[in-house]
C-alpha cells in the first residue's frame, strides 16, 4: 500500500497537470486571426495547448489497450483473444479487415487521419508560438521553451505512430493549406528519416534530462534519445536496409535502401548507447529496477518474484527505468477481464505456446537454453515436466497448469479454468503480467503503461554491437545484466553472431511481453518471410504431427497452445492427478504480404487522390 500511496502522490498529480488542464482552443481551427493571436498570447492558454497534446499522444498510443479493449498482443504470436467487444484481434488474424472497412471500428485512435489531426494541433502550436512570440511562463521562465520542444517531440512520436502502421507516410513538419494543399505524397523512407530526426534534435538539444517531480510525465531528453534510436534500428532493419518486402515492394524510394549498409547500425549503437550513458546531475538518468532482493510474493508458491512485479509498480522503476510513460493508461479493473473465471474473470489475451516456449530452461551448468535447443534436453530439460526451472519471467508473466495464483492451484483441465470452458482459456495459459496478487476487485491504484523502457533501448545496442561484430562483449554484458535483474542465468560462453542473434531476438520477446513491442519488430525484421522461417513452416508443414515441430514458424500463421490429459502414467502431478502435457494446434491465422502494414480506408485516398494505397492491398 506504501508504494500506491507514493504513486497517488508523485503521479497522479502530473497525471491531472498533463491530462486534465487542457484549453480546447486547438480542437478546431481558430475562427479568425484575433482569436488565434489572442490564444497564443496567453501563457496559460500556450501551456494548455501544450498539454492538450498530452492527451492526444495518449489517444494515439493507447497502451496496454492498444486495440481498444485488447493489446497489440492480441495480433501476434504472443496471445489469442476471446470473442468479447467484436473480437477484434480475430478480425486482425484471419483477415477481415481491409480498404473498404479499414480496421474494426472499435480500434479507434490508430487510424491515418486520426494521427494527422493530432499532427495538425502540433504543428499549429508550434507556428503559433513563432508567429505570435508568445509569452514564456512568468512564474518559472524557460517553461515556454521546454514546451515547444516537447511539441517538436510529440509531432515526431505521433509520425512514429503513424509509420509503425502504415509504412512510408507524409511527414507534416508544416500547417497545411487545406484549401489547396493537397496534393499529399508519401515520402521516401530516407525523407522521412531526416525530418523525424531533425524534430528529435530539435528536443535533445532543448529539453532537460530530468523534469521537476511536480512535473513528472513530461518528456524529457532521454525520451527523444530513446525514440532516436528505435527510429536508427528501424532504419537498420531489413525493412529499410537491403530487404525486400514481399510482393510487390513498391514503398517509396525503395530503390534508395535497396542495398545492405552496415554503417546503419554502427549509428543505432550509437544512439542507444547515448540514453544508456546520459546523465543527470552527473548521475545516470536510467537504470534497471533493482528495488527487492530474492523476495517472492507471498501467494505465488515462491515461484514469482516481487522484483519483477514491482518493475509495474514502484515509483523508483517508473522513475529510472521508464523512458517514456503512459500515466494513468487503465486502472486496476483491467485485471478482472483477464483473469480466470474462476476469480471471476474473463481471461480476455491468452498467451500461446508459441511465447511460453521463448522462456529459456535453466541448465544444470548455470546457463539459460532455449527449450527447443538440443542442448536444453542435455542439460536437463524434461518435456514431461515442462515449467520446470525456467526463466523466472515465466512464472511472472504467465499462469499454467499447475501453477499457483492467490493461494489456489490453476486447473487447465478440470473446473471453471479448464481449456474451453465459460470464459476459460483456449491456449491452456492465462496472462499474468502487470497483475497483483493482492487485487480483490476493490482497488483504486493506477496502471502506468512503459510505453519506452530502458530495456527495449540496451537490446537494441546489443543487437548492434553483434552486427558489428560478431560474439560481441559488449551485447554478453548487457543481456547478463539483464537477465541478473530478474534472477535469470546468463548467457552460454563463446557463441558466434547468429547464436548470440537468437539470443537477443528471445530477450527481447521474454522482457518486453505484452508491450506492444512483438508486432512491430517481427515485422521491421521481415521475420515472417525469413528463410529460415519459411523452411521451418515448410518442415512443420510436411510432418504427420506438426504440434509435435517445434520451435514454431515464426510466420504469423499458426498459434498453438498445451493441454493437460490424464495420463495414469503421467509425470505431471496436479491436485492428485497425473498428467500428460500435450502440445496442440489451435488455429490457422492470415498472413500475407499485406500484413507489413495496414492500408488506407478508400475515403482517404478519394480525398487525397495522390496518396497511394499500402503495398500488397
Amino acid at each position: 500500500m506504501k508504494i500506491r500511496k507514493y504513486l497517488s502522490l508523485i503521479i497522479l498529480p502530473g497525471a491531472i497537470l498533463l491530462f486534465n488542464s487542457c484549453s480546447k482552443f486547438l480542437d478546431r481551427q481558430p475562427d479568425n486571426q484575433i482569436d488565434e493571436q489572442a490564444a497564443f498570447s496567453n501563457w496559460d492558454q500556450v501551456n494548455g495547448a501544450a498539454n492538450r497534446l498530452y492527451r492526444d499522444m495518449r489517444e494515439r498510443d493507447r497502451g496496454i489497450v492498444g486495440l481498444q479493449d485488447f493489446s497489440i498482443s492480441g495480433i501476434t504470436d504472443e496471445c489469442k483473444g476471446t470473442q468479447v467487444e467484436q473480437a477484434i484481434p480475430d478480425q486482425f488474424n484471419f483477415g477481415s479487415f481491409g480498404p473498404s472497412i479499414g480496421m474494426p471500428s472499435k480500434a479507434n485512435g490508430m487510424y491515418w487521419n486520426d494521427f494527422y489531426t493530432s499532427i495538425r494541433r502540433a504543428n499549429v502550436f508550434i507556428a503559433g508560438v513563432e508567429k505570435y512570440k508568445s509569452p514564456d511562463n512568468p512564474l518559472q521562465p524557460g517553461d515556454l521553451k521546454n514546451r515547444v520542444a516537447e511539441v517538436r517531440f510529440i509531432r515526431a512520436y505521433l509520425h512514429f505512430l503513424a509509420t509503425r502502421w502504415y509504412g512510408d507516410i507524409v511527414y507534416m513538419d508544416r500547417v497545411a493549406d487545406l484549401a489547396g494543399d493537397v496534393a499529399f505524397v508519401r515520402e521516401p523512407w530516407p525523407t522521412f528519416l531526416k525530418k523525424i530526426l531533425a524534430d528529435l534534435d530539435f528536443a535533445i538539444a532543448e529539453l532537460p534530462a530530468r523534469h521537476l517531480d511536480i512535473e513528472y510525465g513530461r518528456v524529457d531528453k532521454g525520451a527523444a534519445m530513446a525514440l532516436k534510436a528505435i527510429i536508427l534500428y528501424m532504419n537498420a532493419s531489413p525493412m529499410y536496409n537491403g530487404g525486400k518486402l514481399p510482393g510487390n515492394d513498391s514503398r517509396a524510394g525503395r530503390e534508395t535502401y535497396s542495398a545492405y549498409d552496415e554503417s546503419k547500425w554502427k549509428l543505432a549503437a550509437d544512439a542507444a548507447k547515448a540514453v544508456m550513458d546520459l546523465k543527470n546531475n552527473a548521475a545516470p538518468r536510467y537504470s534497471l529496477y533493482a528495488g527487492k532482493g530474492s523476495d517472492f510474493q507471498a501467494e505465488s508458491n515462491n515461484k514469482v518474484y516481487a522484483r519483477i512485479k514491482q518493475i509495474y509498480i514502484d515509483g523508483a522503476s517508473l522513475q529510472n527505468e521508464y523512458i517514456l510513460i503512459l500515466t494513468n493508461n487503465k486502472n486496476e479493473a483491467w485485471q478482472g477481464d483477464h483473469i480466470p473465471p474462476s476469480y471471476g474473470g474473463g481471461s480476455r489475451l491468452q498467451p500461446l505456446q508459441e511465447q511460453v516456449d521463448e522462456y529459456e530452461f535453466i541448465g544444470n551448468d548455470g546457463f539459460g537454453y532455449a527449450t527447443y535447443d538440443p542442448q536444453a534436453k542435455a542439460k536437463g530439460f524434461d518435456e514431461n515436466l515442462p515449467y520446470e526451472k525456467r526463466d523466472p519471467r515465466f512464472y511472472s508473466d504467465i499462469m499454467y497448469h499447475g501453477s499457483t495464483y492467490q493461494n489456489k492451484i490453476i486447473n487447465t483441465a478440470t473446473g471453471a479454468d479448464r481449456i474451453g470452458a465459460s470464459n476459460a482459456t483456449s491456449t491452456g495459459y492465462y496472462l499474468r503480467k502487470f497483475y497483483h496478487e493482492d487485487w480483490k476487485r476493490s482497488g483504486g491504484w493506477q496502471l502506468h503503461f512503459p510505453a519506452i523502457r530502458l530495456p527495449e533501448i540496451q537490446l537494441i545496442y546489443a543487437e548492434a554491437m553483434n552486427k558489428l561484430s560478431g560474439g560481441s562483449p559488449e551485447a554478453y554484458t548487457v543481456l547478463n545484466n539483464l537477465r541478473a535483474r530478474s534472477f535469470m542465468a546468463p548467457v552460454p560462453p563463446g557463441l558466434d553472431q547468429a547464436a548470440l542473434h537468437k539470443y537477443i531476438q528471445r530477450e527481447r520477446r521474454v522482457e518486453l511481453f505484452y508491450e506492444n513491442k512483438r508486432y512491430f519488430y517481427a515485422r521491421w525484421n521481415l521475420e515472417p518471410d525469413s528463410p529460415e522461417e519459411l523452411a521451418r513452416e515448410a518442415a512443420y508443414k510436411a510432418s504427420p504431427n506438426p504440434p509435435s515441430v517445434w520451435p514454431y514458424p515464426r510466420v504469423q500463421r499458426y498459434a498453438h497452445g498445451m493441454r493437460p490429459v490424464a495420463d495414469p502414467t503421467g509425470t505431471f502431478d496436479v491436485q492428485g492427478v497425473k498428467y500428460k502435457m500435450q502440445r496442440f494446434k489451435l488455429e490457422d491465422r492470415v498472413f500475407t504480404s499485406k500484413n507489413y502494414y495496414f492500408p488506407l480506408v478508400t475515403s482517404e485516398i478519394t480525398n487525397a487522390p495522390t496518396l497511394k494505397q499500402s503495398p500488397n492491398w
